[in-house]
Formats: structure tokens, sequence, C-alpha cells
């Protein structure tokens, strides 16, 4: 699976803790989850909710839900199940993806741990904030459920700063997450020009900022922090629009993108900014519009009216 922010980094989150009691999860349930037990049941603005991740991956919905079990530790199991079933509603996407599963879970004095299989570590940045708000809002409506912590391999999750994130609550996450840093990565020219070179930022991300495509097209367009790089994007240029859907990712510049840029081959331009919004889960491809329309070709006679996807051969040092 593609992390949000980033396929590069896997293994940018380290977890756990050692569980004593578990409930073992028996597989996906054939209804419920973000899907028809909500549609069934009353609109009830005061829940019970299984709460699910927007396509776009900037925010979490809650989709009414009525469980079924009754007491605390078969709940836990149900909305976890619920959690990892497919929503109905193709605009959103559920927060437990496939291959990712509840080993244990334990309760203490101080709330429900969660341990998590190996798979975990394919959520990285946005994606893994917004999936962890959705799992623990789901199950602190549960009585008895008031914060809960997550584990993988035996270690606590733990954040950018390397601290345990320990028990969180409902509280926690507003508007679909709560305040923290994530990476992303960007790409930026070699000395040379002819290559390009992954940059590794921090940003915060609050579920009320700006799109995410947004933030690494002006990373772009502020140029490189570390040394031996060089900025791609031309002096002058104005992002007016950008939208990410169903997979394509649509990139509305002005006309000062088209300026060559001494030093930086035209495709490493041109790249730079496919290969990073490429670093997205929800982007598998980037149209260019220049003001509002479309160009037949990019500088040096690129074709530049099609889709494009990332190109790994530009990437130094990747084969």
């Amino acid at each position: 699976m593609r992390g949000l922010i980033h396929k590069r980094h896997k293994n940018r989150i380290e977890k756990s803790l050692a569980l004593t009691f578990l409930v073992l999860l028996f597989g996906v349930l054939a209804t419920g989850g973000c899907s028809e037990r909500g549609k069934d049941s009353a609109k009830n603005q005061n829940g019970p909710f299984v709460y699910c991740i927007d396509q776009a991956e900037t925010k979490i919905v809650q989709v009414n839900y009525t469980p079924k079990s009754k007491t605390k530790e078969d709940l836990v199991k149900e909305y976890l199940e619920a959690l990892s079933v497919e929503p109905d509603d193709i605009t959103l996407k559920r927060a437990i993806p496939d291959g990712l599963y509840v080993e244990k879970a334990v309760f203490s004095e101080s709330g429900l741990s969660l341990k998590f299989n190996s798979a975990y570590n394919n959520l990285t940045g946005i994606t893994e904030v917004l999936a962890r708000a959705c799992i623990i809002k789901t199950l602190c409506q549960i009585e008895g459920v008031d914060d809960v912590s997550f584990y993988v391999g035996g270690s606590p999750l733990t954040g950018l700063n390397g601290n345990p994130i320990g028990f969180k609550n409902e509280k926690d996450f507003i508007d679909g997450s709560s305040a923290e840093d994530v990476y992303i990565t960007v790409y930026f020219a070699n000395e040379k020009g002819n290559k390009l070179v992954p940059s590794d930022l921090k940003v915060s991300y609050d579920g009320n900022m700006q799109p995410i495509e947004k933030t690494i097209i002006g990373a772009l367009m502020e140029g490189p922090v570390e040394a031996n790089m060089k900025k791609c994007i031309p002096d002058g240029t104005r992002l007016l629009k950008v939208t990410t859907k169903d997979g394509i990712c649509y990139v509305d510049f002005n006309e000062n993108f088209l300026n060559k840029v001494e030093g930086v081959k035209a495709e490493v331009v041109l790249y730079s900014v496919i290969n990073s919004l490429d670093e997205l889960s929800t982007v598998n491809k980037v149209q260019f519009t220049i003001n509002g329309s479309t160009k037949k070709t990019f500088q040096e006679d690129i074709p530049f009216d099609g889709l494009f996807e990332r190109n790994l051969d530009l990437i130094a040092g990747d084969k």
C-alpha cells in the first residue's frame, strides 16, 4: 500500500508494547462499517458512528452505525471490524486497509491498548494521523473506553520526535486530526541539474490546513533548504489552482512555469512537481494547465497536454 506521505518512508513511525488481555479479530463483517448499517439507521447526529477518511485524505467523516455487541470487549472487536469495511459512499475510504489488523487489545487502568501487526508501518504521514483519529474516535464511543494507545512490534507508537505518543482520546482530534508533525517528500534538482534528489520536510497537520498538494508545491517554489540542491520552479511562477480527483492531480500554473531554469534540464523541472505530488497515496497521475488552458509542449518540446506519471529514472541513485 502506498502511504499518504510517504511511499519512501514506510518505517518512519516506530511502535508498540507487551499486552496481556486479548481480543482477537475474526475478519471483516459482511455488512457494517461505513456501510449499509449506517444507511439503515436514523440520521442520529449524536451517534454512534464509525469514522472514515475522505478520498482526498484531508479529513475524517462520521457515518451512522448501530452495533450489535453488548460488552466492551465485543464492541471493540465489532468496531474494529467495521473500520475495516470499505464504505458504500465512494467519496470515503476505510480507516483500516487490507493487511492491517489488531493482534491484541488490552484493557488497563490507563485505557485501551491496541497491538497492531507490522502492516501499520505502511501508514505514514497524514494517512497515519487520519487513520488513528478514525480508530480512536470510533472506539472512545464505547462506555469504559476513555483513552486509547497504539503499539506495533512490541513498542509504543512514537511521533517524529521519537517520544511515545501515548494514550489519546476523541478530544485530542479536532476536525479529523490532531495537530501533529508529518513528513512530506519533495524533489529538487541536483547540482548538475540533470537529476532529482529527495528532500524530507516536516510540516504541521491539523485537519484545517490548506490542501497538502498546495503545501508540496509551495515547498518547491520556496526552494531547497539543503546544500547541493537546486530550485526547479521558475521565478515568478504562481500556483493558480490544484485539485485531486480519482487519482489525478490537476495543477494550474501561470505562464511563468513555462520559462527555462538556468542549469536545470526541462524534464527535471517538470518531474520535480510530478514526482513530489506522486508521493501522496491519493495521486497516481498529474495533469498541467497554464492559466486554465492546456499547452501542447513544455520548454524543449516536451509533450505537455497529457497525463504524467512519476519518473523514477530521474531520481539520483534510484534504479
